[in-house]
């Protein structure tokens, strides 16, 4: 886990170069399904203003932010993680619109 939590420069830089050609910022607002944005408060690669930033964008999207992680909070707060992804769900569950069933 060691090697997963620093910026490899050369990595970064093309992850630089990706976001230059292409943005997807445009095309959010037309997002229909509720959405959960997470996003770490120390995250050196994706600052936390573009949660927020998000959060404007999409209509039914709410930001959760936690505290104190970083990039990796899937793995490094997995517990935590999932208990957000867990209430998140549960909340919005029963007010979606049921989708139909693929017979097999």
């Amino acid at each position: 886990m060691k090697g997963m939590l620093s910026v490899n420069p050369r990595t970064y830089y093309f992850q630089l170069a990706a976001l230059i050609g292409w943005t997807s910022l445009l095309r959010l607002s037309r997002l229909l399904q509720r959405t959960l944005i997470l996003a770490g408060d120390r995250d050196p690669l994706i600052q936390a203003y573009n949660g927020h930033i998000l959060r404007r964008t999409i209509r039914r999207s709410e930001l959760r932010l936690l505290e104190g992680e970083g990039h990796f909070f899937v793995v490094t707060s997995a517990g935590r993680t999932a208990v957000l992804v867990r209430e998140f769900l549960r909340r919005h569950y029963d007010d979606e619109e049921k989708a139909p069933r693929i017979a097999n």
